[in-house]
């Protein structure tokens, strides 16, 4: 978690192998709160 919010989600993106709009909303539940996180994990992917 720490990593999507030092890097940017296009890196994040090539290292994981994901779309880069997924690890900008990553990079975003990353820079909010837990319960934000929460929430979106329990509405599915």
């Amino acid at each position: 978690m720490d990593a999507l919010v030092d890097l940017p989600p296009m890196v994040i993106a090539d290292l994981l192998g994901i779309h880069p709009k997924t690890a900008e909303r990553w990079a975003t539940l990353a820079g909010g709160n837990w319960s934000d996180y929460l929430a979106a994990r329990r509405a599915g992917p």
